[in-house]
């Protein structure tokens, strides 16, 4: 059968480069904004990141006056420009004033550095290729082309540094493990919740808990109350609602803190919190001074990232734990998906998110709706496969935690439903560490406080 031949490769126009001008645009303008951005910028980039050679200059001369000590701004950038001979090549003091139109919040100069950042990564690339396929034409030696596809291999590497160490000897690996055992459970996140901290034995930096739940079954309530416990033990915690207003979900967090209801909590406002008492005042201080609350709609997970930046700003440390409320809300990179697909890569990018941050992430799904009427009305166990159009939800999960509530079964009768009323039942149905049990939890209505369930004397 005679082979099928390749179609010609097609010649690399400029439009084909990889390049990020917007984020050029941002990273230049962030740092003029905040003392601290062209340090972080300065960490991520250097100038030969930047494809624009304006952008290149502008960011050169940032760094020399950084070196300085000098401030970096409009007016310094110009003089320094000037001062080489570039500031006209680049537009002017009104091109590098322009680079502050429209800038993002500084804090997430991070996240557009590590754009640019990729995008001269997959130039070096691009390059390294042109120069494999030219020592293929040109008659170059094997050992000429080896040493060509050797540099292009390195350059690879760099676009996913995690690629260099996934090959390691085994000694390694069991160093690695010895270290990790040594930190013990000291670096885990313990939820306060007893059942779920028993089989979970704590969740790790980079680990996943997805808690999935119908709608008014007490989802959030009990990812704001694991907040609220964490917080009680000095630890930071990011709570990032992309449904509920920041309003709604500090109100919470204060009434199950506080253990008060909503209309206490609005007295207590109106009055400009004067009415604490002292113990309530240190428990609202230290909630304060440990939790921030974004509310940023719809949004991307990589969006996330300024989140945690900006957050680990206010707190004066990254945040240990951070609540994802929640992922049906959530979308990937990619454009153009059916949901299914969305949410499924959604599900996975979280993942890398916990790991990037070294955070433990409680991650929030919806349940489908289902046949059995008291499945659907969140008063009958779930099984693995509840999350709505799950795909890879479970997967990319270290713990699947579903919830249920006996009370809101539409078939029971006033003295069934007043028998099981503040009862939250958990089944732990993935469990990276093993045991997967089923637990009870009280639930009250009023404070929305969430507890381990009194044990019978």
């Amino acid at each position: 059968m005679t082979a099928r031949r390749k179609a010609a490769p097609q010649p690399i126009t400029d439009d084909d480069v990889p390049r990020a001008p917007e984020a050029e645009r941002s990273v230049l303008g962030a740092m003029q904004l905040d003392p601290r951005g062209i340090e972080r910028a300065a960490a991520i980039l250097g100038p030969d990141d930047f494809h624009g050679p304006a952008h290149v200059a502008i960011f050169g001369a940032a760094l020399r006056l950084r070196k300085r000590g000098s401030a970096v701004d409009t007016v310094t950038l110009a003089h320094e420009l000037e001062a080489a001979g570039e500031l006209v090549s680049v537009g002017g003091p009104a091109y590098i004033a322009g680079l502050l139109d429209g800038v993002p919040h500084s804090a997430n100069v991070e996240h557009y550095a590590r754009i640019v950042r990729d995008k001269a990564i997959r130039r070096g690339i691009m390059g390294r290729a042109l120069e494999l396929a030219g020592s293929c034409r040109n008659g170059h030696t094997t050992a000429e082309i080896t040493e060509a596809g050797a540099a292009l291999f390195r350059d690879s590497l760099a676009a996913d540094p995690a690629a260099v160490r996934r090959v390691r000897p085994t000694s390694e690996v069991a160093a690695d493990y010895s270290a990790s055992v040594a930190r013990g459970k000291a670096h885990r996140l313990w939820t306060g919740l007893g059942p779920l901290d028993t089989a979970t034995q704590g969740i790790a930096p980079g680990e996943v808990l997805t808690a999935v739940a119908r709608p008014q079954v007490g989802k959030s309530a009990l990812a704001s109350q694991v907040i609220v416990n964490i917080s009680a033990m000095g630890e930071p915690s990011l709570f990032v609602s992309l449904e509920m207003p920041r309003e709604q979900a500090f109100e919470r967090l204060v009434m199950q803190r506080l253990g008060v209801s909503r209309l206490r909590v609005e007295e207590l406002s109106r009055d400009g919190w004067a009415g604490l008492r002292p113990d309530e005042r240190a428990a609202f201080d230290a909630l304060a001074g440990s939790v921030v609350v974004v509310d940023i709609g719809k949004t991307a997970v990589a969006e996330l990232d300024g989140a945690v930046t900006e957050a680990s700003a206010i707190l004066g440390r990254p945040p240990r734990l951070i609540v994802v409320d929640y992922l049906g809300l959530l979308g990937s990179g990619s454009k153009n998906l059916a949901l299914y697909q969305r949410i499924s890569e959604a599900a996975v990018e979280v993942k890398s998110f916990a790991k990037r941050h070294a955070a433990a992430v409680v991650l929030l799904s919806q349940a489908g709706r289902d046949v059995d009427r008291a499945r659907s009305a969140g008063a009958a166990e779930l099984a693995l496969d509840a999350a709505r159009d799950s795909g890879q939800v479970e997967e990319a999960a270290d713990f699947v935690l579903t919830l249920w509530r006996p009370e809101l079964d539409p078939d029971l009768d006033p003295e069934e439903r007043r028998e099981v009323a503040g009862q939250l039942m958990g089944a732990l149905v993935k469990n990276r560490r093993g045991p997967r049990p089923l637990f009870r939890l009280t639930l009250d209505v009023q404070t929305l406080r969430i507890n381990d369930w009194p044990e019978e004397s």
